[in-house]
């Protein structure tokens, strides 16, 4: 874009005086999302709370405690909804606002039961016993035997 106007001017420097604008005021959230996130898979978790109107991360807090999370919450009064999963972490952390649901969560705990197999297709030998059944035919001259 500099050369666009014929300043002539590094990428460092433009990067320096982006870097020293001071940041933009941003409101208090309302409503705030809270999951979380892992930095070593299966070994290290922490929280990521998100502002729910914006959807902008508003804050990452280092482990998954409740104390943690009532401290955070505590330093924001004006917070009046918080959308979580169902994590008991959450729940004890969010004692003092409005608790919500999440819509991804609920949809997949929704969704699902449908990919489950039934609990008799995982006995040993019912997917040799389910045969198809035939469709109906239009016309019936007689009976016809249905060969398995």
């Amino acid at each position: 874009m500099a050369r666009a106007f014929g300043v002539s001017i590094s990428r460092s420097t433009v990067l320096r005086l982006l870097d020293a604008l001071p940041e933009p005021e941003v409101p208090a959230p309302r409503v705030v999302g809270v999951d979380e996130y892992a930095t070593r898979k299966g070994r290290v978790y922490g929280m990521v709370l998100v502002d729910g109107e914006i959807r902008r991360p508003v804050g990452l807090l280092p482990d998954r405690k409740a104390s943690s999370l009532a401290a955070w919450l505590a330093k924001r009064p004006g917070i009046e909804i918080v959308c979580r999963d169902r994590a008991p972490c959450f729940a004890e952390g969010a004692a003092g606002a409005t608790q919500a649901a999440d819509r991804w969560h609920l949809w997949h705990k929704l969704d699902e039961p449908r990919f489950r197999s039934p609990p008799w297709a995982e006995r040993k030998g019912a997917r040799e016993r389910i045969r198809p059944v035939p469709a109906p035919s239009r016309r019936r001259r007689g009976r016809r035997r249905v060969r398995p």
